[in-house]
């Protein structure tokens, strides 16, 4: 996993080279939201638990409207059938914890180009949006310590009856948001973000379609898989509790996803150009203009 500090670093030196003006950098913390199988509703209704994030960025002003990032960012998600208000979710007793890593590509459009009235408060808006590569591993805890769930095939993934391949822990995200941002000074910003993340995985919470009996999983020397796909007997102190294969364990129509909620300081390298600044500049010659032409008069 070192490869992508390194090719940020890469990233952020080249930069220099570019004009200084034009170059930006961001230190972005936060909080991930997951929305998947394991949150308290439906998927496209509530959030799992907040979990911090930080993350760094620079990036470069194509236009004084619009700018493309690199962005890595890291954290957690996670959810729990425990909060779950259906009595039936919250039996089923499924969690899960994983580690998050972006790498990403963004474009922020700048709002005030149209929506003038914007500058008088101060403030610039954005829209938000890219490409995210990302890396998840799901685990559970389990008898005091923490079990990654995709070796486990918890979902029959190594049986050959299922017809079932392991799922990646690689996969992309779509983020989508809104970036309010303010001065604090000539160089220095502090920004707030909205970005709901979509993705092309069911499996950021190790979820997704139903489950293998309990005795054919055991049966399949995998005693361990079959303890954490179906944890229902522990939810009622009971023995495992055997359910026929097939019976729904998540919901495979619908894939994860996740709502970064954050801030960040945006430190811009030079005098950075901005719209009020070249505002000031041409009111100033406008005005120099003037009194050279009466001076001539």
């Amino acid at each position: 996993m070192a490869w992508p500090y390194f090719a940020y670093f890469l990233f952020f030196i080249c930069g220099n080279h570019l004009q200084s003006q034009k170059l930006h950098t961001k230190i972005h913390f936060g909080a991930f939201y997951y929305q998947g199988d394991l949150t308290p509703r439906p998927v496209d209704m509530s959030f799992g638990p907040g979990n911090i994030c930080w993350g760094v960025s620079s990036g470069i002003d194509l236009l004084d409207w619009v700018s493309i990032n690199g962005r890595f960012m890291m954290g957690q998600i996670s959810g729990s059938d425990s909060y779950a208000q259906d009595a039936q979710k919250k039996a089923r007793n499924l969690s899960f914890a994983s580690s998050l890593y972006e790498y990403g590509i963004y474009s922020d459009i700048k709002v005030n180009k149209i929506w003038k009235s914007l500058d008088k408060y101060k403030l610039r808006l954005y829209i938000t949006a890219g490409i995210n590569l990302i890396h998840f591993n799901p685990k559970a805890y389990y008898q005091g310590k923490w079990i990654e769930l995709q070796p486990l095939g918890t979902e029959g993934q190594l049986m050959p009856s299922s017809g079932k391949k392991k799922y990646s822990l690689y996969n992309f995200s779509r983020p989508l948001g809104i970036i309010v941002e303010f001065d604090i000074n000539k160089n220095l910003a502090f920004g707030m973000e909205v970005s709901p993340r979509k993705t092309w995985t069911d499996y950021l919470d190790d979820v997704s379609s139903c489950y293998i009996n309990y005795d054919e999983m055991v049966s399949a020397g995998n005693p361990m898989g079959a303890n954490l796909a179906n944890r229902m007997g522990e939810f009622l102190n009971a023995e495992p509790v055997r359910v026929p294969s097939g019976t729904s364990r998540g919901t495979p129509d619908k894939n994860d996803w996740y709502t970064h909620f954050g801030m960040y300081f945006k430190y811009s390298f030079g005098n950075r150009n901005n719209e009020s600044e070249e505002n000031d500049v041409q009111e100033i010659k406008a005005d120099t203009n003037i009194v050279k032409n009466e001076t001539k008069k």
